[in-house]
């Protein structure tokens, strides 16, 4: 197994679980509206495009997760890495003086800070995985490891949002 290629599956399909899993329950009327604020499609195609994103993103860490559709998964990740940078761009020229800021993944603020750069990065990993050999599971063992690995840098980057998120709540102080 290609451990280069099985590290960047892991950390692209921790990334797509994230970006979806932020967005579910509550949060996901909160994406809607940050669609809407990109103007660019009518209010009655916001509930599908939202529903499409997060779709995207659950298949994009099956597939990442699994190993399985080998540069197509790859190609479809650089898309749309490149479509929200594109947009988000867009959205930053029309809106110079509103906040333009990145709800992609909902209240984790860690990496919502700077989607450009991160979007560039993942474009990078993304389009360079294609380079490396596929990587199909070739037993329960490899699969396994792969949502370990995956488990692991989702519970940090939670538990990296909770400690940020307590440390906030400590500084603000209400008086009653």
């Amino acid at each position: 197994m290609n451990i280069m290629a099985f590290l960047i599956d892991t950390l692209l399909a921790a990334m797509f679980f994230l970006a979806a899993f932020s967005k579910l329950g509550s949060s996901f009327a909160d994406f809607r509206l940050s669609i809407a604020s990109y103007r660019v499609l009518p209010k009655q195609l916001l509930t599908f495009a939202a529903g499409s994103v997060l779709f995207m993103e659950l298949a994009l860490f099956l597939l990442y997760g699994s190993g399985l559709w080998f540069v197509w998964k790859d190609s479809l990740a650089v898309l749309l890495f490149a479509g929200f940078t594109i947009m988000l761009l867009r959205k930053r020229r029309i809106q110079e003086n509103e906040d333009t800021s990145c709800s992609c993944f909902g209240q984790i603020e860690a990496l919502n800070k700077y989607p450009v750069i991160r979007n560039v990065i993942l474009m990078l990993l993304a389009g360079g995985r294609m380079a490396l050999p596929e990587r199909a599971p070739q037993d329960m063992d490899s699969a396994m490891l792969a949502l370990a690995g995956i488990t692991v840098i989702v519970s940090g980057t939670m538990l990296l949002e909770l400690y940020s998120s307590l440390k906030r709540s400590k500084e603000i102080s209400i008086d009653l």
